[in-house]
């Protein structure tokens, strides 16, 4: 599981980091090699930054559902068990003044 984790930290790092700059770049170097055709440069860049943002948004996602699953393997106390203390340390304190 944590080898998964690891790459796609590591592709998610990429991806956050594509600008269009960096993806027009990247282009050139193919059209440099013989890899691409010039005219197709726009439709590359759009795709690859697609590719990035949407790369972002799963890693988003992943790393949301991961903290969410350790915090909830942790007996930490929720605002709502927090809530309920109070609650009942307010009838206590309002039971002894009368």
């Amino acid at each position: 599981m944590f080898e998964t984790l690891d790459k796609m930290f590591l592709a998610g790092l990429g991806a956050m980091t594509m600008t269009k700059e960096k993806a027009e770049q990247i282009f050139d170097d193919y059209v440099k090699k013989g890899q691409a055709e010039r005219e197709h440069k726009s439709g590359f860049v759009k795709e690859i930054l697609e590719t990035a943002e949407k790369t972002r948004s799963d890693m988003e996602k992943l790393v949301s559902e991961q903290v969410k699953k350790a915090i909830a393997s942790i007996p930490l106390a929720t605002k709502d068990d927090l809530k309920r203390v109070e609650q009942k340390l307010d009838q206590l304190l309002a039971s002894k003044g009368s």
